[in-house]
């Protein structure tokens, strides 16, 4: 008898919903029935509901030079890092299949489900604007290719998740560097693509959210004015297939919406100066001021119930890192490697 394959279901559930994500890989490989449990929806949410699930920051980050300094690299190299919050490690996710030297420039991340979704960006070698979608799953450990993105080649475009199957992407401009006002969806289950309705303006340069529920389409700007950020946001409701536009989220206050997250506890949060400010009743909140080593423009992520900046004291010195309980808004400094402390362009959370 095979101790581990022959485990009742029930024990072998127990020990599946405590393996670490980054093990999940070589348990699945352990026999077909394992394989099958591991590759269930069911397995995700128990290990949830019983508080074994790990949280997971993925981050676009750039590779640091011997002296420490990102800023120096001739040409900075960018690669997906993984941090476990709970355990403080990082690490490495494999790099993707064509893209052995670095990833692509500018490339959008986002989570859904057990997957990671990497689209578009820059070949980082001939500059070409990609429309290639890859995705890797943290179960198996491995990359697989999508559905390019359709309507032809898009840079500098808003992407998001619903979390659970859908990713968005709006605006956005295209090669003659005309901006967008285009959107579409991408269900990572059917490999599949839909076409929504154009927004109201175009918005090269936005900040997508997805946010109570509905995609928020936040700033932006037209073609003719490049660099002039709308005070607006679009949202869009997907159920009754409509845009809506607003002028109120952002109005004075808030001067650089793409800072904003929506944290796990559904409210919203920005960086706004040397604070951080939270939407409560339609107004932006004192919530809790920034370490005073975060002076150059942080990036701002939520995972479960905790917020996390990443930043620096000035542009091009090495970043640091701290997490913050929502409920507490203390600030705990995160240890972080030297080879981990590179520019970061973009982020991402997702529990597995």
């Amino acid at each position: 008898m095979d101790p581990i394959t022959d485990l009742p279901l029930d024990i072998a559930l127990q020990c599946l919903i405590r393996v670490p994500f980054n093990q999940l890989h070589r348990f699945r490989s352990v026999c077909k029935a394992w394989k099958a449990e591991i590759e269930l929806p069911e397995l995700l949410r128990l290990r949830k509901s019983t508080n074994e699930a790990q949280s997971l920051v993925v981050l676009s980050q750039a590779h640091v030079n011997p002296t420490g300094n990102w800023k120096y690299l001739h040409i900075p190299v960018y690669r997906l890092v993984v941090f476990e919050p709970e355990t403080g490690c990082w690490s490495e996710i494999p790099p993707l299949p064509e893209f052995s030297n670095g990833l692509p420039f500018f490339c959008q991340i986002a989570t859904v489900g057990s997957n990671l979704v990497v689209m578009g960006g820059y070949d980082p070698e001939s500059w070409v604007c990609l429309e290639s979608v890859f995705l890797f799953d943290f179960l198996s450990s491995t990359w697989r290719r999508g559905a390019d993105m359709p309507g032809g080649p898009r840079s500098f475009f808003g992407c998001a998740s619903d979390g659970d199957r859908t990713v968005f992407i709006a605006g956005g401009h295209d090669l003659d560097k005309n901006a967008l006002k285009s959107a579409w969806t991408y269900n990572v289950a059917t490999d599949s693509w839909s076409k929504l309705p154009d927004m109201a303006k175009e918005r090269d340069e936005c900040k997508v959210l997805f946010h109570l529920g509905k995609f928020h389409v936040m700033s932006g700007y037209p073609t003719d004015k490049q660099g002039g950020f709308y005070q607006s946001v679009e949202i869009f409701d997907m159920s009754a297939r409509e845009w809506t536009e607003s002028n109120d989220m952002f109005s004075h206050t808030i001067k650089s919406p793409k800072l904003c997250v929506e944290g796990t506890n559904g409210k919203m949060y920005t960086r706004h100066t040397n604070d951080v400010l939270v939407l409560e009743d339609d107004k932006w909140q004192f919530f809790a001021r920034l370490p005073v080593d975060m002076a150059s423009t942080p990036y701002l992520l939520a995972f479960n119930g905790h917020l996390m900046l990443l930043g620096a004291s000035k542009y091009g010195e090495t970043n640091g890192a701290y997490t913050m309980d929502l409920n507490d808004r203390v600030w705990t400094k995160a240890h972080v490697p030297m080879e981990y402390t590179g520019h970061v362009q973009f982020g991402c959370c997702l529990t597995i």
